[in-house]
């Protein structure tokens, strides 16, 4: 099947964007897959789960309108390449308080040619197109190199009508370099908002905004009366009736020190002492010193930090925008139960907020280090206790138990590989337990638990990169790590880890030592199968590298 265009880009009087060898067709590809992961495992039956999708999201976004994706995603949040001619990195810093970096690593290449760059987005907008409801609505993030490119773009393939609003968010602020940028510094984004068609009816809950101000400062802005601070409105169009209502409510203001007087006869109301009545709207207060005006949104959103002031959230991924941000989108166009899909997924914020928003979530991204992100994001909610517990001292291994972990997981993740042939069957992995690197792992099985101790890990890679900064390694292994997944019925093919433990922040240590059940041997189940059952620990190192170590399990009882 191919798909065009919504409107013939020739038709009279319409306004287009050129480039050589434009194509305003395309045509999906039939692309293989592969399982690569399930959390938590299928068999523990755990509310819903979200799907990543590793490889090209043009095979990604085929895969889905295969797969009966057609027509139901409500809402499309992007946020590709910019066109910067850049080069990404990630800083590789050991983890724990203090500790410093090692070096960068390339997370992406953002460079282009200009047609390659508009015919890249072009396919993989029309794609897009189709997957979206009637109803839905795309979001397009971009910045000042091709936002006005976007745009044009955005209405040829949609049509010029369904273009709703452009947000422009302020994402920095002046500081640094940029205070001094010639001909004005560069500090907004712009979103631009699609809907699937002109005759598309959008769910749309209009967001409003909070402003917190002390007491000096509401006192600087707004009146005060014995019930507060207060603002006032024209009455407009107020009947005699509503303004006697108001009035005796005491929310009709009088200026000049004047009295509001209500005339019967000629059902007037008015101020004694001249100047228009008005509409008092009192600001709510919080606390002992802190007022809060509410207000609606427009398209210029300059009340959502960036990343860089909001340094809790950094997932040490390039580009990564604020949780914040796509709240408001996430709560603007759509509603729990709803899909939502990112094609960029990135360090994967759309696709956290959907889930702590209870929204059903798709993101694709070709960096598989993208991918692992966005999954350990995801592996921390509602709660994890790793991250609770293990602290950033390092002075502690608590055990991670992944019982008490799964009775606060309310969904999780699948991850799957699509592709071509050579893509999909390509090593996923490292397995070199003995080698390259080394890890001291021991399992205990007691009573249908099985435990895990890690009790030492080394990554050549983290060394080598250590020893070109001169900087020693610390005694504690842990260091090393960004995160550990267990396995205990590893079926060589698709990891189905019980537990996830990979905390938030900088300084937060995975704990080391786990706690899972261990599966049961059922009636009727070869025994050899039974006892040739492995459990798989996969070791993510600071550097990005997984490791995974296959050792056989210890022997389990039927109880």
């Amino acid at each position: 099947m191919t798909f065009r265009t919504a409107q013939p880009h020739n038709s009279v009087g319409s306004i287009t964007l050129q480039w050589p060898q434009k194509r305003l067709t395309v045509e999906p590809s039939k692309p293989l897959e592969q399982q690569l992961e399930c959390y938590p495992p299928q068999s523990a039956g755990l509310g819903k789960r979200g799907l990543l999708l590793h490889g090209d999201n043009f095979d990604g976004l085929s895969w889905l309108l295969a797969n009966g994706c057609g027509g139901r995603v409500r809402l499309v949040y992007m946020d590709p390449p910019y066109n910067s001619n850049r080069t990404y990195t990630s800083r590789i810093r050991l983890r724990g308080k203090g500790q410093p970096a090692l070096g960068e690593t390339t997370a992406y290449d953002d460079v282009w040619q200009p047609a390659d760059y508009l015919q890249f987005l072009t396919d993989r907008l029309l794609l897009l197109r189709e997957l979206l409801h009637a109803d839905g609505t795309l979001w397009l993030h971009c910045d000042y190199r091709m936002q006005a490119h976007l745009l044009l773009l955005l209405k040829e393939i949609f049509g010029a009508d369904s273009h709703l609003n452009t947000v422009f968010w302020r994402s920095q602020t002046m500081r640094g370099a940029k205070v001094h940028a010639r001909y004005f510094p560069n500090s907004a984004q712009a979103i631009h908002i699609f809907r699937r068609t002109s005759r598309g009816r959008p769910f749309w809950h209009a967001p409003r905004r909070e402003i917190v101000l002390t007491e000096e400062a509401a006192a600087a802005q707004y009146m005060r009366d014995e019930r507060g601070f207060f603002r006032t409105s024209d009455p407009g169009t107020y009947s005699f009736e509503r303004l006697k209502s108001l009035l005796a409510a005491g929310r009709l203001y009088a200026p000049y020190g004047g009295d509001v007087i209500v005339d019967e006869g000629p059902q007037r109301v008015y101020a004694s002492n001249g100047g228009n009545i008005g509409v008092k709207y009192y600001l709510e207060k919080r606390g002992r010193n802190r007022y809060v005006v509410t207000k609606p949104v427009d398209n210029l959103w300059d009340d959502i930090a960036g990343l860089g002031t909001v340094p809790a959230e950094d997932e040490n991924y390039p580009t990564q925008k604020t949780e914040r941000l796509l709240h408001r989108i996430l709560e603007t166009a759509s509603r729990p139960g709803e899909l939502v899909l990112d094609p960029f997924a990135g360090s994967g914020t759309t696709l956290n907020v959907a889930h702590k928003l209870d929204r059903v979530w798709i993101g694709c991204d070709s960096s598989w280090r993208a991918v692992r992100t966005a999954a350990c994001r995801i592996s921390r909610h509602p709660a994890c206790a790793a991250s609770d517990q293990a602290g950033g001292d390092g002075g502690s291994k608590p055990v991670h138990d992944a019982a008490r972990d799964s009775s606060r997981v309310e969904s999780g993740y699948r991850i799957i590989r699509i592709g071509d042939g050579a893509f999909v069957n390509g090593r996923h992995l490292r397995q070199e337990p003995h080698v390259d690197p080394t890890a001291d792992i021991r399992l205990d099985q007691d009573e249908g638990r099985l435990t895990v101790r890690i009790g030492g890990f080394h990554s050549p890679l983290v060394a080598s990169l250590a020893a070109k900064r001169k900087v020693p390694l610390p005694g504690d292994w842990r260091v090393q790590v960004r995160a550990v997944l267990v396995d205990p019925n590893f079926d060589g093919a698709t990891l189905r880890p019980a537990l996830v433990d990979a905390p938030a922040g900088k300084s937060a240590l995975v704990a080391g030592v786990y706690s899972c059940a261990q599966p049961v041997q059922s009636e009727g189940q070869d025994n050899k199968r039974a006892k040739d059952r492995t459990v798989a620990t996969v070791i993510v190192d600071v550097a990005g590298e997984e490791h995974i170590f296959v050792d056989s399990a210890p022997e389990c009882e039927s109880p």
